[in-house]
């Protein structure tokens, strides 16, 4: 087990820039009761902290105060997988495994700009009732969540995308949970805290492509979404799928028989070559 100065010091699963150049990362509070429930900016000039947000702090004391511990005695009752920030409006998009919860952050205050999660509505304490979006007909609920990011944000309406798991930890849909996983853009209006589905892929692939956990969503400049099912068959296994917008398969990898583990946390399509590169046979 690692001790508590490495635990304390680990950046965990992500981190984003910020316009300051500082590094925004998900880390743990330091404590030998929690963990991977805080962000920490990071100056780029000095390494230092210069700004802690803890999320036991934000969110409703009944989520983290009698969370299970787990075998390292400590309680991951949020799981933080993925962070970004919205330089529009200055705000950063959370996404927590743990609680089937995804929100959004005003960076400046650390005051809630709304909330997307399968607890009921009256489970809430009263106060943050006013930041839980309503969902439309026929969007889905997130479990287990990962890869949680902006697309684009025009006035009041950005539209996100995310990796659903689909398994309900404590929060999501139980119905479901375990059946399948799908990449999922939604429509989130701010102004009026609502949140519709429009556009989603992997249900029609079953179980056989359900992953309890890992998994990520990359919406790629044609339009297309490249979809890592990481941590198939109980991680034997990992599945890449490209599919464009009409749910057509335009390329699919399978990564199997690895010597020690075959799961992929993320997968990105990126340019093998340079835009302007130009290869000459005779030369």
């Amino acid at each position: 087990m690692e001790s508590e100065v490495q635990y304390t010091t680990l950046i965990h699963h992500d981190l984003t820039r910020l316009p300051s150049g500082n590094i925004l990362a998900t880390v743990s509070d330091g404590s030998k009761y929690y963990k991977e429930d805080t962000l920490a900016e990071i100056s780029y000039k000095t390494g230092k902290v210069v700004k802690v947000i803890d999320f036991k702090r934000i969110l409703p004391k009944s989520m983290w105060k009698s969370f299970a511990r787990g075998d390292d005695g400590k309680m991951d009752w949020f799981h933080q997988n993925s962070v970004d920030y919205d330089k529009k409006d200055h705000s950063i998009l959370i996404s927590s495994r743990n609680q089937d919860l995804i929100m959004k952050l005003d960076y400046r205050t650390n005051k809630i700009k709304w909330i997307y999660s399968g607890k009921k509505r009256q489970s809430w304490p009263p106060k943050y009732r006013k930041y839980l979006l309503k969902r439309t007909k026929k969007t889905t609920i997130t479990g287990g969540q990962h890869g949680l990011y902006l697309l684009n944000q025009a006035k009041e309406i950005e539209n996100i995308i995310l990796y659903n798991n689909n398994i309900s930890v404590t929060n999501g849909n139980q119905k479901t949970s375990g059946k399948y996983s799908e990449g999922i853009i939604y429509k989130v209006n701010d102004k009026q805290k609502t949140i519709t589905q429009s556009w989603s892929y992997g249900k029609n692939l079953g179980k056989q492509n359900y992953t309890a956990v890992i998994g990520f969503a990359q919406k790629l400049e044609n339009g297309n979404v490249l979809l890592d099912f990481g941590y198939k068959n109980g991680g034997k296994e990992s599945n890449i799928i490209e599919v464009n917008s009409k749910g057509q398969q335009v390329w699919n990898a399978t990564v199997k028989n690895a010597s020690i583990k075959a799961y992929v946390y993320r997968a990105y399509r990126l340019d093998f070559y340079p835009p302007n590169y130009s290869f000459n046979v005779n030369q």
